[in-house]
């Protein structure tokens, strides 16, 4: 890779979501420091891109994506990882399947004066994916397992404790936006941790190969 910007950064949250990429024909190139914490760069069909793991949690996903945005100039934030489903989804079916979640809500507000979701002064959702397909997700800090965690957001399908943060953080910095989930778990029904993690193992592999392709498009 000779003088290519780097424009993409593959974000993923959860330790078991990692990829060996060089398995799917991607080449390590370097590794870069940021918070203490080492983010590599690699390089799939002359696309150069950092593939980050930001921590779990809404927090961590905001300050990591700002952080990658301000410090290397990048227009491209892809999310990829796990997300929950509510009790109406066909989880068997979709477990399959990846999900491009169109529109993303903030699960942790709520106040008497704005729609369930919406901070005040901000959007009611952020509807920036680039390859989303009508699908409505939902992030919070915590783990949704219990119906009545989310029991004003009937309209959620998914829940993940990520995108919206990394949602949010794209558009206040004009950078384009994809995400890309598979369901590991559904409300109430299957949050074993054991059968979880290897839903995630499973899931992050079909993900990754379709993240690198669609660097070509980027």
């Amino acid at each position: 890779m000779k003088n290519t910007k780097i424009r993409t950064a593959i974000f993923y949250a959860d330790v078991h979501e990692a990829q060996n990429l060089e398995h799917f024909g991607a080449k390590f190139l370097r590794n870069y420091k940021v918070f203490s914490k080492e983010i590599s760069l690699w390089e799939y069909k002359n696309h150069a891109f950092f593939y980050i793991n930001s921590g779990i949690g809404l927090i961590n996903a905001a300050i990591f994506a700002q952080k990658i945005i301000a410090k290397f100039m990048i227009t491209n934030i892809i999310n990829y990882g796990a997300c929950g489903a509510n009790a109406t989804v066909d989880f068997y079916k979709m477990k399959n399947q990846l999900i491009f979640p169109e529109k993303f809500y903030l699960l942790d507000v709520k106040t008497p004066w704005y729609p369930p979701g919406q901070l005040p002064y901000e959007p009611e959702f952020y509807q920036n994916n680039k390859i989303g397909k009508n699908s409505i997700l939902g992030s919070s800090n915590s783990f949704i397992f219990k119906k009545e965690q989310v029991s004003e957001f009937t309209f959620v399908s998914f829940f993940d404790m990520e995108a919206f943060a990394f949602a949010q953080v794209s558009e206040k910095n004009n950078s384009n936006f994809y995400c890309i989930k598979y369901l590991t778990d559904q409300i109430e029904n299957n949050s074993e941790i054991e059968e979880v993690n290897l839903a995630i193992k499973k899931g992050s592999k079909k993900a990754v190969k379709f993240v690198l392709e669609l660097l070509s498009q980027l």
